[in-house]
């Protein structure tokens, strides 16, 4: 607690207070001022009729105040009441554009395992869709039995003609 002495309406004071001291004594000069004021308008007022006068306005200022903050918060209410459900709604939006970003991931993962396993099938098939065979080693074939076998066949072995021979 703060001890204070002020004087106010030619009176001294000393107050306790758990403010500061210089809080106190601001508001003693207010409150003397205001008295003040009031007997100087009012000339006939005695000093205790001008305190009940300044305390009079204060207690009108401080309702009014009152009733003002109180229609400040009812409009604020709606306002209020309006930001929770859209900050709600964003938490929501962030929830699921995470769950999106990360099935964009998975979908990409996915993707990129695919078309690996594409460009793995596809080196193994050749252009007709199947699967490539390594030629095997023709066996080693007697020149002679390969002439016999042609002419068992119909072959007719014909003689190349070139442009360029002088023939």
């Amino acid at each position: 607690m703060n001890k204070c002495t002020v004087f106010v309406a030619g009176k001294r004071f000393t107050l306790l207070s758990e403010d500061k001291a210089e809080y106190v004594e601001k508001l003693a000069g207010e409150v003397n001022d205001a008295i003040t004021d009031i007997s100087l308008n009012n000339p006939t007022l005695d000093r205790r009729s001008a305190a009940i006068l300044c305390a009079l306005d204060y207690a009108d200022d401080k309702n009014k105040e009152i009733l003002r903050n109180k229609s400040l918060s009812d409009k604020a209410q709606p306002l209020i009441a309006q930001a929770d459900r859209q900050s709600k709604q964003l938490r929501e939006m962030k929830e699921r554009l995470i769950e999106k970003d990360n099935e964009i991931l998975r979908l990409q993962k996915e993707l990129k395992e695919l078309r690996a396993a594409f460009e793995k099938s596809t080196r193994l098939l050749d252009g007709k869709g199947s699967v490539k065979q390594e030629k095997p080693l023709a066996p080693e074939v007697n020149p002679q039995k390969k002439k016999d076998s042609d002419k068992r066949k119909g072959y007719k072995p014909s003689r190349q003609y070139s442009l360029f021979d002088n023939e």
